[in-house]
Order: structure tokens, then sequence, then C-alpha cells
């Protein structure tokens, strides 16, 4: 019988995880913000001047001249504005979603009485989903910072001058800004990344093994986690572009259903997928790397264990 992992074990892996991919797809995370802010800004623009019967409008911006931009105006380092509150947001959040996660799964697998694996297909669905959505809820204030430091928006000096401006003007609930929308993107990604990664490294296994081929475990993890980021991410991208401007722009912005409405009457159907290129590379490789990293932190852990029983 296999030890079992220490919990703290999952904390660590989780914090690990986060705080490598965090650091690295930063930049990422920032253009993402800025491509999803500078299309708002245009659609404003159009309509104040179609007012004033004006005729031209400014280019739409794209990935490159977001970067430029960014470059030009803060230099390279400008890339990783924001960091600082996603390490906040991130590490802590990963170490709390991992262990959340891990814990359901036992909880799940022990209601389970038959078959080599007693943990179902969907069990890691719900599981992914309620650990998630529960963790999200916590770690939401700063994602609410983090969200409005990265804008242009506001210009914000500092994490402590945007968190206090948030309460001055929007109270407390304004850290909670957009949650529904984060709920409702967060918890099916979750779900639906796990239900996919697993299948993914099921399907992957399998097929070495019948083949007699000899691949790294660590490769086959990233493989599938970037393959289950892409599926859950175009799944949940119109709850992602709804939560971020709720929390940039919360007066205009006010609840889900209104901000839905309001993107369908403006934009259209397309509306919901601004900024989906950025976020499909940063999602996919964010899990794929967190994933990646973990498992191997437990598999390291796992064996460590064995060799020590064995001697």
């Amino acid at each position: 019988m296999a030890p079992k992992v220490d919990p703290a074990l999952h904390l660590l892996g989780g914090a690990g995880s986060g705080m490598v991919a965090c650091t690295v797809l930063q930049p990422l995370d920032l253009i993402k913000t800025r491509l999803q802010q500078q299309r708002q800004d245009h659609l404003a623009f159009l309509r104040e001047a179609k007012t004033k019967g004006l005729l031209v409008a400014p280019q739409k911006s794209n990935i490159y001249s977001t970067v430029r931009d960014i470059i030009r105006t803060n230099g390279p380092i400008g890339l990783w504005r924001g960091t600082f509150p996603t390490i906040l947001r991130n590490v802590p959040g990963s170490a709390m979603y991992f262990f959340a996660l891990a814990e359901m799964r036992s909880a799940l697998a022990t209601t389970r009485t038959t078959g080599k694996n007693p943990l179902q297909t969907w069990d890691n669905l719900l599981a992914g989903a309620a650990a998630r959505g529960s963790v999200g809820f916590i770690m939401m204030p700063i994602t609410v910072v983090k969200i409005r430091y990265e804008s242009n928006f506001y210009n914000y000096k500092s994490l402590t001058d945007a968190f206090s401006s948030i309460v001055k003007n929007d109270g407390v609930r304004g850290l909670f800004a957009g949650y529904g929308a984060t709920f409702i993107r967060d918890a099916p990604f979750a779900g639906i990344y796990l239900f996919f990664y697993e299948q993914c490294k099921s399907t992957a296994n399998a097929w070495t093994v019948h083949n007699g081929v000899n691949v790294a475990n660590a490769a086959i993890n990233l493989g599938s986690g970037v393959l289950a980021g892409v599926t859950a991410t175009c799944f949940t991208q119109p709850f992602d572009m709804l939560k971020t401007r709720m929390q940039l722009k919360p007066l205009v912005y006010r609840n889900l259903w209104s901000s839905a409405k309001k993107v369908i009457a403006e934009e259209g159907a397309i509306g919901f997928f601004d900024g989906i290129s950025v976020r499909l590379i940063r999602k996919s490789l964010n899990s794929a790397v967190s994933w990646t990293i973990y498992e191997e932190i437990v598999r390291w852990h796992h064996n460590s264990q064995l060799n020590a029983s064995a001697l």
C-alpha cells in the first residue's frame, strides 16, 4: 500500500507551483487585462464620437501594440507590473486549492466501494469545481486589488492605495466585485480542466504502455495540462471577460446579467471572446506548469518515502 501523502505536502506543492507559474507568466496576465480594458476605451470613444459627429476612431490595440506601449512607458520591467499582488493571490490560493482538492477527492474516494480506482471520472469535475469556487471566494479581495492595480484606468501608486480607494469608493462590497462571474468562470474551469487532464493522462499512459514507449511523466503531465487548459479556457472565456469588466468598472457593469446584456447590445456575441488569444496561452501554460510542478513534488516525496522504507 502506498504511503499516505501528508496534507502539508499538498500545501507546499501548490505554493511552489503557484509561485513559478505566476512569476513566469505575469506579462501575459497584464497584457490580457490591458487588451480588455482598451476595447472598452475604444467603444466609449465610438459612442462619444457619434454624438459629436466625428468619423475617426482610434486604431484598435493588439498584442504587439500593447506590449510596445507598456515597454515604452515603463520599460521591460513594466511587463511584470502587478506581480506582487499576483503572488499574494496565486501562491496561497494555489496552495489552498491543491490542499482542498486533495481532501475532497479523498473524501469522494471513500464513498466508492468498487473498482481498482474508486475515484470516478465525474468526481474529478465535481471536486475541482468545489475546491476552486471556495478558494476563489477567500482570495477575491486580492483578485480585485490586482486587477485594478494592473489596469491604467486608475494609476494607483501602490497596493495600499488601490485597496483603500476601493473600500472608500465602493465599500467592502467592492472587494468582491465580479465574484459571480469569477465563480461561474473558475469553478467550471477547474472542473473541466481536471476532468480532461486526468482523461488525457490516462490515455497517454495507456498508449505508452501499449506501444512500449518510454515518456517522462513530466512530459505527459505538461502535454495533458496544455490540452485540458485550452478546452477549459474556451468554455469559460465569456465569464472571464465579464469578470474583468465588472471589476474595472463596477458602476457601469453592475452585475452578471446586465453586463452580459450590455456586451451583446454594444459588441455582439463576439465581444464575449475579447482577449481570448492571450488567455488561451496564459491559462493553458499556467495550469500545465502548475500541475506538472505540483505532481512532480508529490511524486518526489512519494519516491523518497518508498526508498526510506526499503532501507
